[in-house]
Protein backbone atom coordinates (compact mmCIF):
# COMPACT_ATOMS: atom_id res chain seq x y z
CA UNK A 1 0.00 0.00 0.00
CA UNK A 2 2.91 2.55 0.24
CA UNK A 3 4.35 1.85 -2.59
CA UNK A 4 1.18 3.57 -4.81
CA UNK A 5 0.99 6.28 -2.63
CA UNK A 6 4.57 7.99 -3.26
CA UNK A 7 3.38 7.07 -6.77
CA UNK A 8 1.02 9.02 -6.59
CA UNK A 9 2.55 12.08 -4.61
CA UNK A 10 5.20 11.70 -6.88
CA UNK A 11 2.85 12.21 -9.86
CA UNK A 12 0.96 14.98 -8.17
CA UNK A 13 4.59 17.13 -7.76
CA UNK A 14 5.47 16.37 -11.47
CA UNK A 15 1.83 17.30 -12.68
CA UNK A 16 2.55 20.40 -11.00
CA UNK A 17 5.78 20.98 -12.36
CA UNK A 18 4.30 21.04 -15.76
CA UNK A 19 1.79 24.05 -14.67
CA UNK A 20 5.13 26.02 -13.69
CA UNK A 21 6.58 26.05 -17.06
CA UNK A 22 3.75 27.88 -18.62
CA UNK A 23 5.66 31.40 -19.62
CA UNK A 24 3.14 33.45 -16.38
CA UNK A 25 4.00 30.82 -13.89
CA UNK A 26 7.77 31.31 -14.90
CA UNK A 27 8.01 34.98 -15.06
CA UNK A 28 6.24 34.67 -11.17
CA UNK A 29 9.11 31.78 -10.16
CA UNK A 30 11.86 34.62 -11.90
CA UNK A 31 9.92 37.46 -10.00
CA UNK A 32 10.22 35.39 -6.62
CA UNK A 33 14.00 35.22 -7.06
CA UNK A 34 14.39 38.78 -8.23
CA UNK A 35 12.83 39.72 -5.21
CA UNK A 36 15.14 37.92 -2.49
CA UNK A 37 13.24 34.79 -1.59
CA UNK A 38 15.61 32.02 -1.05
CA UNK A 39 14.66 28.25 -2.78
CA UNK A 40 12.93 27.49 0.35
CA UNK A 41 11.09 30.10 0.58
CA UNK A 42 10.08 30.16 -2.93
CA UNK A 43 8.77 26.06 -2.00
CA UNK A 44 6.75 27.25 0.63
CA UNK A 45 4.82 29.69 -1.73
CA UNK A 46 4.28 26.95 -4.47
CA UNK A 47 3.49 24.30 -1.95
CA UNK A 48 5.93 22.14 -2.15
CA UNK A 49 9.30 20.82 -0.29
CA UNK A 50 12.48 22.40 -1.06
CA UNK A 51 14.01 18.85 -2.06
CA UNK A 52 11.12 18.92 -4.59
CA UNK A 53 11.80 22.51 -6.04
CA UNK A 54 15.95 21.22 -6.24
CA UNK A 55 14.29 18.49 -8.57
CA UNK A 56 12.02 20.35 -10.81
CA UNK A 57 15.14 22.94 -11.36
CA UNK A 58 17.75 20.17 -11.81
CA UNK A 59 14.58 18.28 -14.52
CA UNK A 60 13.35 20.86 -15.92
CA UNK A 61 15.52 23.89 -17.70
CA UNK A 62 13.18 26.48 -17.94
CA UNK A 63 12.32 26.66 -14.21
CA UNK A 64 15.80 26.38 -13.62
CA UNK A 65 16.12 29.46 -16.10
CA UNK A 66 13.68 31.41 -14.56
CA UNK A 67 15.08 31.58 -10.73
CA UNK A 68 18.56 31.79 -11.95
CA UNK A 69 17.63 35.13 -13.88
CA UNK A 70 15.69 36.45 -10.86
CA UNK A 71 18.95 35.83 -8.76
CA UNK A 72 21.09 37.97 -11.08
CA UNK A 73 19.10 40.86 -11.65
CA UNK A 74 18.65 40.89 -7.80
CA UNK A 75 22.32 41.04 -7.55
CA UNK A 76 22.60 43.51 -10.87
CA UNK A 77 20.31 45.87 -8.61
CA UNK A 78 22.09 45.10 -5.12
CA UNK A 79 25.28 46.09 -7.32
CA UNK A 80 23.48 48.91 -8.64
CA UNK A 81 22.55 50.19 -4.91
CA UNK A 82 25.53 50.39 -3.83
CA UNK A 83 26.96 52.19 -6.70
CA UNK A 84 24.49 54.81 -5.93
CA UNK A 85 24.89 55.38 -2.53
CA UNK A 86 28.52 55.12 -3.19
CA UNK A 87 29.02 58.23 -6.10
CA UNK A 88 25.41 60.14 -4.41
CA UNK A 89 22.16 60.96 -5.91
CA UNK A 90 18.66 62.14 -6.22
CA UNK A 91 15.71 60.76 -5.03
CA UNK A 92 12.20 61.70 -5.26
CA UNK A 93 10.49 61.70 -1.95
CA UNK A 94 6.73 62.21 -1.25
CA UNK A 95 5.60 65.52 0.74
CA UNK A 96 2.70 66.66 1.74
CA UNK A 97 1.81 69.86 0.21
CA UNK A 98 1.71 72.53 3.29
CA UNK A 99 0.61 76.19 3.76
CA UNK A 100 4.17 78.31 4.37
CA UNK A 101 2.32 80.81 7.13
CA UNK A 102 0.68 78.35 8.79
CA UNK A 103 2.07 74.96 8.17
CA UNK A 104 -0.65 73.20 7.80
CA UNK A 105 -1.50 70.49 5.21
CA UNK A 106 -2.86 71.50 1.94
CA UNK A 107 -5.73 69.67 0.52
CA UNK A 108 -9.04 68.86 -1.76
CA UNK A 109 -11.94 68.95 -0.41
CA UNK A 110 -15.03 66.75 -1.92
CA UNK A 111 -15.70 69.62 -4.17
CA UNK A 112 -12.35 69.90 -5.49
CA UNK A 113 -11.57 73.19 -3.96
CA UNK A 114 -8.42 73.62 -2.23
CA UNK A 115 -7.42 74.98 1.29
CA UNK A 116 -6.00 73.72 4.40
CA UNK A 117 -6.87 70.86 6.07
CA UNK A 118 -10.25 70.59 8.57
CA UNK A 119 -10.69 67.26 9.33
CA UNK A 120 -13.90 66.98 7.34
CA UNK A 121 -14.64 63.94 5.70
CA UNK A 122 -13.79 63.49 1.80
CA UNK A 123 -10.88 65.56 2.50
CA UNK A 124 -7.89 64.76 -0.03
CA UNK A 125 -4.36 65.40 1.08
CA UNK A 126 -2.15 67.08 -1.62
CA UNK A 127 0.66 65.87 -1.80
CA UNK A 128 4.14 66.22 -4.71
CA UNK A 129 7.42 64.82 -5.05
CA UNK A 130 10.39 66.57 -3.84
CA UNK A 131 14.11 66.08 -5.23
CA UNK A 132 16.30 65.10 -2.20
CA UNK A 133 20.46 64.50 -3.01
CA UNK A 134 21.73 61.77 -1.14
CA UNK A 135 25.38 62.09 -0.44
CA UNK A 136 27.59 59.80 -1.60
CA UNK A 137 28.85 57.45 1.19
CA UNK A 138 32.64 56.27 1.59
CA UNK A 139 31.89 53.17 2.97
CA UNK A 140 29.78 52.31 -0.30
CA UNK A 141 32.76 53.73 -2.09
CA UNK A 142 35.16 51.08 -0.47
CA UNK A 143 33.24 48.23 -0.82
CA UNK A 144 32.14 48.29 -4.33
CA UNK A 145 35.96 49.00 -5.07
CA UNK A 146 37.67 46.42 -2.90
CA UNK A 147 35.11 43.98 -4.69
CA UNK A 148 34.16 44.78 -8.12
CA UNK A 149 37.50 46.52 -9.15
CA UNK A 150 40.19 45.15 -6.57
CA UNK A 151 42.96 45.02 -9.29
CA UNK A 152 42.58 48.42 -10.54
CA UNK A 153 41.95 50.24 -7.16
CA UNK A 154 44.19 50.11 -3.76
CA UNK A 155 42.29 51.17 -0.93
CA UNK A 156 45.05 52.26 2.10
CA UNK A 157 43.49 51.28 5.45
CA UNK A 158 44.62 51.92 8.45
CA UNK A 159 43.45 51.41 12.05
CA UNK A 160 43.46 52.20 15.53
CA UNK A 161 43.16 49.58 17.46
CA UNK A 162 39.73 49.60 18.25
CA UNK A 163 37.51 46.47 17.96
CA UNK A 164 35.65 47.75 15.32
CA UNK A 165 37.51 46.64 12.42
CA UNK A 166 35.02 48.28 9.56
CA UNK A 167 36.23 51.64 10.47
CA UNK A 168 39.03 52.83 8.38
CA UNK A 169 41.56 55.26 9.77
CA UNK A 170 42.76 58.14 7.32
CA UNK A 171 42.45 58.90 4.10
CA UNK A 172 41.07 56.97 1.39
CA UNK A 173 41.77 58.54 -2.40
CA UNK A 174 39.49 56.57 -4.77
CA UNK A 175 37.74 57.45 -8.26
CA UNK A 176 34.25 56.39 -9.25
CA UNK A 177 34.03 55.83 -12.61
CA UNK A 178 30.53 56.16 -13.89
CA UNK A 179 29.97 53.46 -16.67
CA UNK A 180 26.11 53.72 -16.75
CA UNK A 181 23.61 51.60 -15.00
CA UNK A 182 23.23 49.38 -17.47
CA UNK A 183 26.62 48.53 -17.86
CA UNK A 184 27.00 48.19 -14.31
CA UNK A 185 23.76 45.81 -14.44
CA UNK A 186 25.14 43.61 -17.45
CA UNK A 187 28.41 43.44 -15.64
CA UNK A 188 26.81 42.15 -12.36
CA UNK A 189 24.92 39.19 -14.96
CA UNK A 190 27.54 38.07 -16.70
CA UNK A 191 29.70 37.65 -13.24
CA UNK A 192 26.74 35.46 -11.61
CA UNK A 193 26.69 33.92 -14.63
CA UNK A 194 30.34 33.16 -14.84
CA UNK A 195 30.26 31.87 -11.30
CA UNK A 196 27.11 29.70 -11.36
CA UNK A 197 28.91 27.82 -14.41
CA UNK A 198 31.88 27.08 -12.21
CA UNK A 199 29.59 25.85 -9.15
CA UNK A 200 27.48 23.61 -11.44
CA UNK A 201 30.46 22.10 -12.95
CA UNK A 202 32.44 21.40 -9.36
CA UNK A 203 29.10 20.14 -8.50
CA UNK A 204 29.15 17.44 -11.52
CA UNK A 205 32.91 16.38 -11.02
Amino acid sequence: MGTPKKEKGKTKHWSLMEEYTTKEMLIYLEDLKRKGCTDSAIADKIGITVRTLINWKNKDKRIRDAIKNGKYVSIAQMANAVFLAGIGHVEKVPTVLKDKQSGIPLVRNKDGEIGLMTGEEGEEIITYEDLVYIKPDVKAMMFYLANRCSEEWGINRTYDGTNDKNMAQGVVQVVVRNEGLEELEKKAIEEAKKKDEELEKKGTG
